[in-house]
């Protein structure tokens, strides 16, 4: 609604030509509409004249006092595009503007972080405050008494402007000069004056340098810095920047979609082009970096004749960091008096909120570009400015950080600094952290460089400040290619930032979360016992799966960092922890100690690697998987295996989709375990075998409570989901259960009426999946999935039955309630013991056959999946780099890899869409977004499939 009516105002329309919609959002109140053209005026510093501000204030003078004292307030930049207005109307220079940003800010007691960024980088210019500085000046001031604190505040600030840097091309204008001014100026200052009387404004490179510098620091002239709409301006790495905070309003933000658009070979016009933004506000903002010195002028205006004075002129900023406060007082053979114009005393007023205009883009052309564009994140900038690794490296980082972008034109200096960074095998922790990362970002440009130059640095996060539209228009004018780091953080969505560009790199959103390890599983049916938890759960003990397992990894929804393998106890209260503000992921990690970790980088080396049977992408059934499912020969990036201290026996046939069983309604599930007298066991009674398996898949646990309470949303009290509300009543049946003893020759009418047999619920196949199968299927098969036990209780084959001998040797493969406890290092010992002559040493020994035909345990899980350039492991940065350079960064393969990334993308939509809802439910594709959608069922990956966890 809001942004409806702002663009009303943008385009000037009158209240009697606005649209019925609109009169009726602002009530059909006309002074509703013109406080609000006000207020959009003075937010967004719009000039009186030529503005629909002019038809609700008829006072221009006014109206600038108030635009003056709303920016004052707010932060804001000097507006320099109306010092026209301001400086020649009120008298207000940039000076002494800054001087009363820098008062109030002290008089309140503020945080220098308070200042946005770009303010604080004007005024450390112009006055020679910076953070020291106003630190030292807050401490002056908290000894000053209260009558006339704001007086004695002022006299503690600069009197003068430091002397700054000056172009040649410049532009000299006369300010607001009285009587009082012109006396004490020498003649030759007095003669400038005339002339910018005169004549007007005067390119300052033909006037005598001192004179303008003299009077510049009178406040008696302003300077102006032209730009046109066919300049074309370089950003180098940035010096003097200060990093405070983010604003929001509407020039900032210009000035940030600028920094991340702009480069030497595009014009200010055709900028403006592209970001479909006004070209007098690009002109603005180019301006504004070339007064700060962010960026230089590639052919400025000729200066004829230029005076000579200007050989010795100061138009270089020297920055240094945290340098001395400049003396408060000009030379000392100046009187003061005369140098120093009375600062304005601007009354307090409320600040306004801070709105940017929205612009309505369109679509991008079709034109191809030709460079490369390396994607990253913030965490990578943050590496090298907090690793204190050179101080010139500091300020390459501040522009990937603040610009948001380093051109190919600035990538030799960086990496010259990158290469004075040197290895140091005594440093560990996080300052190991920031030299790989700078290593591996140095053999990443020097490897992908000679073959993909041009090459760019983008970060992902700024590429976001622009719209979507502007953003396409972008990427599809400059680029050709885009390669990810990684990882990535959450908030860079690289695949969401390279937009249709070819893109090696992670996709979808859901690549960041744990959906995507979950979807890694379910393809190569390989991966450690994992748990995804949604918000609410409360775990009560170690879960089944996870028995046996004394370490275990936590990840909980919003975390960028790889999770740590803790001890059990400590990560159950870490999960309970975390499940109250949202999902979380528990994995096991490892039996005795943490686990093994390992790093495999694809595409392979070449072909001949994967035909190798020595290769572990052809050794491992699940590499092979996922490089069949991913497509991973035509990307890039590395798979993380674990060796958590048991082989994974992982899964013959992984199924092609997520099905997930719906339970029972509570108000069909009985509070405690019942016979199932139900089932029929006369040799006399004819009864098929359906009938049975419906029996059979009536088997329920009997203490599925024990471990966990899973949100319901039939019931108020949060009671578990399977009925049971008496845990000491549980835990008795469970121990007289364990206790049963069967008398192998009781007779089968005894056996069908007692309380022997109990529900079931298995987490490795589903008993609903077993009455839709085939009742011929033979024993093996069941046995593939479902590993036996052997126990001290009586086995059902003892029974004689005289037609349902199959059936019984199925159920001979349930697991009983006593054998639920069971670790997993049981099962593992009986499915070894079944692959006779098959060891294990990390080998698919089975490589000649096809997935369908065998699974093998293996020593390496699969962990995780990345895609794009590792920046902290500098052998496999290495390996992935030639492998895009080699074999993926040629034009034919292009089409290819965006085809590759729409289907990795649709596929893992659809994985996330099946585990969220059940089979037969209204789910629909889960719709893609910038946010990742949170599981709605507890989900359990166990021995090669993904089911719905059940509590236990």
């Amino acid at each position: 609604m809001e942004d409806e009516i702002n663009e009303c105002v943008r385009k000037k329309v009158q209240w009697n030509q606005l649209p019925g919609n609109i009169k009726k959002l602002l009530n059909d109140s006309p002074k509703g509409y013109e406080r609000i053209i006000l207020d959009f005026s003075i937010k967004n510093q719009l000039r009186f004249r030529g503005s629909l501000v002019r038809t609700v204030r008829k006072d221009e003078r006014k109206y600038y006092e108030l635009l003056v004292q709303s920016s004052i307030q707010r932060l804001m930049l000097y507006p320099y595009h109306l010092a026209d207005m301001i400086v020649k109307g009120l008298r207000i220079t940039p000076f002494i503007y800054y001087t009363e940003v820098v008062a109030i800010l002290i008089e309140s007691e503020k945080s220098y972080d308070t200042m946005p960024n770009f303010t604080a980088a004007d005024c450390l210019r112009l006055l020679g405050i910076g953070r020291n500085e106003y630190l030292e000046l807050v401490a002056k001031a908290r000894s000053l008494g209260r009558r006339g604190r704001s007086k004695a505040i002022r006299g503690l600030l600069p009197r003068v402007p430091l002397n700054i840097p000056m172009q040649s091309w410049w532009r000299v204008e006369l300010g607001y000069v009285l009587e009082e001014d012109v006396k004490p100026l020498s003649d030759a200052e007095k003669s400038l004056i005339d002339l910018l009387i005169d004549r007007g404004s005067q390119t300052a490179g033909t006037l005598d340098y001192n004179l303008v510098k003299s009077l510049y620091r009178r406040g008696l002239i302003y300077l102006d810095v032209p730009i046109t709409g066919a300049d074309k301006v370089s950003v180098p790495p940035l010096k003097g920047f200060v990093m405070n905070r983010i604003a929001g309003d509407y020039f900032e933000t210009l000035l940030y979609k600028v920094f991340v658009s702009i480069d030497e070979h595009t014009s200010v016009a055709e900028l403006a082009t592209v970001l479909q933004v006004d070209a007098s506000l690009v002109k603005q903002a180019v301006s504004l970096y070339c007064r700060l010195g962010f960026a230089e002028h590639l052919q400025p205006p000729p200066v004829t004749p230029q005076h000579p004075s200007w050989s010795q002129a100061l138009t270089t900023h020297n920055h240094r960091p945290y340098r001395q406060i400049t003396p408060l007082t000009i030379d000392s053979r100046l009187e003061e008096d005369a140098l120093q114009m009375e600062p304005v005393l601007i009354k307090d007023m409320p600040s306004t909120s801070k709105q940017l205009p929205q612009t309505s883009l369109e679509t991008p052309s079709n034109g191809s570009g030709q460079r490369v564009a390396v994607l990253f994140d913030s965490t990578l900038a943050a590496y090298l400015m907090m690793g204190n690794l050179s101080p010139d490296l500091k300020s390459h980082a501040v522009t990937l950080f603040e610009v948001g972008k380093l051109c190919d034109e600035s990538l030799d200096s960086l990496l010259m600094e990158l290469d004075k960074v040197a290895a140091d095998p005594e440093i560990e922790g996080e300052a190991r952290r920031y030299l790989a990362a700078a290593a591996c970002l140095r053999i990443a440009l020097r490897t992908l460089r000679p073959k993909l130059r041009p090459l760019d640095l983008l970060r992902c996060e700024a590429l976001h400040a622009l719209d979507a539209p502007a953003r396409a228009r972008l990427l599809a004018t400059k680029y050709r290619l885009a390669i990810s780091t990684a990882p990535l953080s959450r908030e860079a969505r690289a695949g969401t930032a390279a937009c249709s560009l070819a893109h090696v790199g992670p996709a979808p959103p859901e690549a960041s979360s744990p959906w995507m390890r979950l979807y890694l599983y379910h393809v190569a049916g390989y991966g450690p016992p994992t748990l995804l938890l949604t918000k609410g759960t409360v775990l009560r003990g170690v879960p089944r799966c996870l028995l046996g397992f004394s370490r275990l990894a936590v990840s909980w929804w919003t975390a960028e960092s790889e999770a740590s393998a803790l001890p059990a106890a400590a990560a159950l209260a870490a999960a309970n922890s975390a499940l109250r503000r949202g999902p979380v992921l528990l994995q096991a990690a490892g039996v005795r100690s943490p686990p093994h970790v390992a790093h495999l980088a694809f595409p392979p080396a070449s072909l001949d690697d994967i035909e190798d049977p020595q290769c572990l992408w052809r050794k491992h059934g699940g590499l092979r998987r996922l490089m069949r499912r991913l497509r991973l020969t035509r990307t890039a990036g590395y798979v993380t295996l674990a060796d958590i201290g048991v082989p994974d026996l992982g899964c013959a046939r992984p199924p092609s989709t997520v099905q997930l069983v719906q339970t029972r309604k509570k108000k069909d599930i009985c509070g405690i375990a019942k016979p199932v007298s139900e089932i029929s066991v006369s040799s006399s009674e004819s009864t098929d075998k359906t009938a049975d398996f419906k029996d059979i898949s009536r088997l329920q646990s009997p203490i599925e409570s024990h471990f966990a309470v899973t949100p319901t949303t039939d019931s108020k009290t949060s009671s578990p989901s399977n009925g049971f509300t008496t845990v000491e009543g549980g835990k008795l049946l469970c121990e007289e259960l364990d206790n049963l003893n069967l008398d192998p020759h009781r007779s089968k009418e005894s056996i069908a009426c007692s309380d022997d047999f109990v529900p079931i619920h298995s987490t490795s196949i589903s008993i609903e999946d077993l009455k839709h199968s085939k009742l011929s299927m033979s024993k093996e098969s069941i046995t593939e999935d479902i590993v036996p036990i052997h126990s001290t209780t009586p086995s059902v084959e003892n029974l004689k039955f005289d037609k349902d001998e199959k059936l019984i040797n199925q159920m001979n493969d349930l697991l009983s309630p006593a054998e639920e406890s069971v670790s997993m290092f049981t099962q593992l010992s009986n499915k070894l013991t079944e692959i006779s002559g098959e060891g294990d040493s990390g080998v698919d020994t089975a490589h000649n056959f096809s997935d369908e035909e065998t699974c093998k345990p293996e020593r390496w899980t699969i962990l995780d999946l990345q895609f794009g350039i590792p920046l902290f492991d500098e052998a496999l940065c290495e390996k992935v780099c030639q492998s895009i350079v080699d074999r993926i960064a040629k034009p034919e393969l292009l089409d290819k890899i965006k085809e590759d990334n729409e289907f990795v993308r649709s596929d893992l939509l659809k994985f996330v869409s099946q585990c969220q809802y059940y089979p037969g439910e209204d789910m629909g594709i889960v719709k893609r977004g910038t946010l990742v959608p949170l599981p709605r069922k507890n989900l359990v990956f166990e021995n090669g499939r993904i089911s719905e966890w059940i509590g236990k």
